[in-house]
């Protein structure tokens, strides 16, 4: 899939929901998941963008939108872990790993 550039203005613009998520806090959790777009600026790269069921993860060096909670982040990334580390298949891991992300993203924005 490829990634395209957009600026920070256009995804504040085009997205009600944008989730604000520091660099590497969600590796686990967005590990089998592409982004869809990425944002860069003067000092090159800023973030990338997840589209997770109406909702979007930005996610980076610099990443916009509403901050999701240390402890929601933790938690989700702390089970995501668990996932990755059970013997599945990349298909049942995917399945888990995205019902986790959904299930972040309808936690934060209730």
């Amino acid at each position: 899939m490829k990634k395209y550039r957009v600026s920070k203005k256009e995804i504040k613009a085009t997205n009600n929901t944008v989730l604000k998520v520091p660099y590497c806090e969600l590796q686990n959790l967005l590990a089998y998941s592409e982004p869809f777009a990425y944002s860069a600026g003067v000092y090159g790269w800023a973030c990338d963008y997840y589209d997770i069921g109406g909702a979007v993860i930005s996610t980076g060096y610099a990443p916009i939108g509403e901050t999701v909670p240390y402890n929601l982040l933790d938690r989700y990334e702390r089970a995501a872990e668990e996932v990755r580390a059970e013997r599945l298949t990349y298909e049942e891991r995917r399945d888990r790993l995205n019902t986790l992300i959904t299930a972040l993203c309808k936690e934060v924005t209730k």
